[in-house]
C-alpha cells in the first residue's frame, strides 16, 4: 500500500513539474515575441552590410524582438504600399529600411509615413524619420575597416580616420523603432563619426567595434 502510494505522489509530482515547464516556456514565448519590427534589406548587399546588420540582430536579440526580414532589388511604389499595408495588418510596430536608394523609388512628397524608419545616406527628404551618420570633410570608412587600411593607422601613414559606426546605427534605430513606433514619436538619427588615431587604436577603446 505504501508503495503504491509513493507511486502516485511520485506521478503527481512529475505531472506538476511538467505543468510549470509549459507555463515557464509559454511566458518565455510570449516575452520573446512582446514586439515584432519589420526590416526590409537590399537584396545581395549583406557583406557591405556587415556592422549595421550587427547591430540590429544584437537588439532584437536584447529585447527579444521577432524581426520579419525581407529582401529586395527594385520595390515599385505600389508594392511598398502593398508591403507596408500586409505587414502592419500582421502585427508589425514599425519597419526598418535599411538604404531604400538601393531599391526604393523615389515619389513626389517622399514617403512621410509615422511607421517608417529609414537608415540612408541620400533619402533623408523622402521620409519623416531617418538614421543617418553625419558626413565629415574627410574620407569616412564603414565596417569593416579593411586591415590594410588600420595598419596605415598603426604606422603612422594616415594620422587618423573617420569610422562610420554602422553597429550602433542599427543598434539605435531598432530601439527607436521598438521604443517609440508604439507612440508615434519617433526622431531622427545623426551620429557622428569616430575619429580613430593611433592613440586610440591602442588605448583598445574601439576593438570590439573593429572586430565587427
Amino acid at each position: 500500500m505504501q508503495g503504491r502510494k509513493k507511486h502516485i505522489l511520485l506521478i503527481l509530482l512529475l505531472l506538476l513539474i511538467a505543468f510549470v515547464s509549459m507555463q515557464m516556456m509559454a511566458g518565455q514565448n510570449y516575452t520573446e515575441e512582446k514586439t515584432r519590427i519589420t526590416v526590409i534589406l537590399p537584396k545581395d548587399s549583406q557583406n557591405e552590410l556587415y556592422g549595421l546588420l550587427d547591430g540590429i540582430r544584437d537588439q532584437a536579440y536584447d529585447d527579444h524582438v521577432k524581426l520579419d526580414v525581407w529582401y529586395k532589388s527594385r520595390l515599385t511604389e505600389k508594392a511598398f504600399d502593398e508591403l507596408v499595408k500586409e505587414e502592419m495588418e500582421n502585427g508589425s510596430e514599425g519597419i526598418l529600411l535599411v538604404y531604400p536608394e538601393m531599391y526604393l523609388e523615389k515619389k513626389e512628397g517622399g514617403y512621410k509615413k509615422n511607421n517608417l524608419l529609414a537608415v540612408t545616406d541620400t533619402m533623408q527628404s523622402e521620409f519623416k524619420y531617418y538614421a543617418a551618420t553625419l558626413k565629415s570633410k574627410k574620407e569616412q570608412y564603414r565596417l569593416p575597416v579593411e586591415d590594410a587600411v588600420l595598419e596605415q593607422v598603426r604606422n603612422g601613414e594616415k594620422p587618423f580616420i573617420y569610422v562610420e559606426n554602422t553597429y550602433r546605427l542599427g543598434y539605435e534605430s531598432m530601439q527607436m523603432l521598438e521604443k517609440k513606433g508604439k507612440t508615434k514619436d519617433m526622431k531622427n538619427i545623426c551620429l557622428k563619426p569616430v575619429r580613430l588615431d593611433k592613440e586610440r587604436m591602442e588605448s583598445g577603446e574601439y576593438d570590439a567595434l573593429l572586430s565587427r
